[in-house]
């Protein structure tokens, strides 16, 4: 039977990620596109994972604000390393938005 994929971890802060926190610290992440909502998170976590690529989901979440920032800032972003931008953008603009490409 092959290896399973180590699961993704929702950790405090709204953060989902697929590797380690050490894989992390070593190379260059930064932020590459906005979600709009939960399901497009969602379907990202599992594309990226699927594809193989290292990533963090953040989600704009304030428990002082009660998610008042959702419409200006949208409801999170992905950060990849640098060098996985193209690739997560494509991912998102084939898959999820359908060719109008990401929102930034």
């Amino acid at each position: 039977m092959p290896p399973r994929s180590r699961p993704s971890v929702e950790a405090e802060g709204g953060i989902r990620e697929n590797g380690s926190m050490a894989e992390a610290d070593q190379e260059q992440y930064e932020s590459i596109l906005v979600l709009n909502n939960m399901v497009e998170a969602d379907l990202m976590e599992r594309l990226l994972n699927e594809a193989g690529l290292p990533f963090f989901i953040r989600e704009w979440h304030d428990v002082n604000y009660d998610g008042i920032w959702v419409e200006q800032k949208g409801w999170g972003w992905v950060m990849g390393r640098t060098a996985d931008e193209e690739a997560i953008r494509a991912i998102y603009r084939d898959r999820i938005a359908g060719g109008d490409g990401p929102s930034d």
